[in-house]
């Protein structure tokens, strides 16, 4: 009797370690996920203050820029900095980097990572990776650009239309855009193509202000270019096309959003659809030598080429200019397509420093 007790209590034993053996294994992975939740949380909060520690710095940096190269500059180094201080963490893709302005007074840098967790994902429904991201958005003064009559003005003296090109500062502000002139301000005639050509050289150009970018107008009267008194006649047929134009503050790349109206002598419009009829083509010269036609050693297309406009995509800073080349007419009304019935080569819109900034951080 006694030893049959003693082999009972013997094989208890037995099973009571089997049992702690079995309630480790599950509990395993819980105490190592809760370990990996500290790790992991720990490794983030580290991380992002790093992040945002940069995208402070970049982000000042930026919009204290007066260059396009500083601007561009100011990125790299960010993500220069960020390989250096963070190069040892596990990420999925690197650091991703970018800057925008929202308008001409704000611009937000962001930076972001995906780390991948150590242990964290031993725990029943936690990812094997998280993002950490940070933002930070800087305040300053709105930039004002200052610009100069054209440098070249051609326009055809054999067509048939009268065409008048005007200059007029734009406004990005979506409350000044709802305004009766539609954001558009000091509309000033530049060039003609009258028989001599009109002497507009005393004109003032107008001054853009803040969220303002110098831009075109060209206004066309059909079949009148040998009749000046029909030039400024409501009752001729005339069409009016605007350029309304928008800067990006760090690139310096310029945006046209054309648009097109035939004006009736009651003062009413007609909205044309610009984007299925171009009539402009636009183009950035490094220098003033590079705007000229090829045949002639520059960049632009040769006259009377029919081709497809193009779109100047690239940097119009301090020293470059920005070619025009305008049909008259779209194509659904007549246009033969080379896009060199009036051609206006200005300089780029030189940026007007501000003494005092006055940068902050607002997010």
């Amino acid at each position: 009797m006694r030893q049959a007790i003693a082999d009972r209590l013997a094989s208890l034993k037995r099973c009571d370690t089997g049992n702690v053996v079995v309630i480790f294994g599950f509990s395993l992975p819980v105490l190592l996920g809760a370990g990996g939740l500290a790790i992991d949380y720990g490794n983030a909060v580290r991380v992002r203050a790093v992040e945002s520690s940069i995208a402070d710095a970049t982000a000042l940096l930026v919009a204290n820029a007066d260059t396009v190269a500083a601007a561009t500059e100011g990125l790299r180094l960010a993500s220069a900095q960020l390989t250096s201080r963070l190069g040892a963490v596990n990420t999925s893709s690197g650091f991703q980097v970018n800057g925008t302005w929202i308008d001409g007074s704000n611009y937000r840098v962001t930076i972001s990572t995906t780390l991948k967790t150590s242990l964290l994902h031993l725990l029943p429904g936690m990812p094997r990776q998280i993002t950490v991201s940070t933002a930070t958005t800087v305040n300053r003064v709105a930039p004002v650009y200052q610009t100069a009559p054209p440098t070249v003005s051609q326009l055809s003296p054999e067509a048939a239309d009268y065409n008048r090109i005007y200059m007029y500062c734009y406004s990005s502000d979506p409350k000044r855009q709802a305004e009766a002139d539609k954001g558009r301000r000091g509309m000033v005639a530049v060039a003609d193509n009258g028989s001599p050509p009109t002497d507009y050289s005393k004109n003032t150009m107008p001054v853009c202000g803040a969220n303002e970018a110098p831009s075109y107008m060209l206004r066309n009267v059909r079949n009148a270019r040998d009749t000046r008194s029909a030039w400024d006649d409501k009752n001729q047929e005339i069409y009016q096309y605007y350029t309304d134009t928008t800067i990006d503050t760090g690139l310096r790349i310029q945006s046209m959003s054309m648009k097109g109206y035939r004006v009736y002598a009651s003062g009413s419009l007609t909205s044309l659809d610009m984007n299925a009829n171009p009539i402009l083509e636009t183009i950035v010269c490094d220098n003033l030598s590079q705007c000229k036609s090829k045949s002639s050693g520059g960049i632009l297309p040769n006259s009377h080429t029919t081709h497809n406009p193009a779109t100047a995509a690239t940097s119009c800073s301090d020293g470059k200019y920005m070619y025009y080349g305008w049909e008259d007419r779209p194509p659904n009304a007549g246009s033969d397509r080379d896009y060199d019935d009036i051609r206006v080569i200005v300089s780029c819109p030189t940026l007007v420093k501000v003494s005092d900034k006055k940068l902050r951080i607002v997010e």
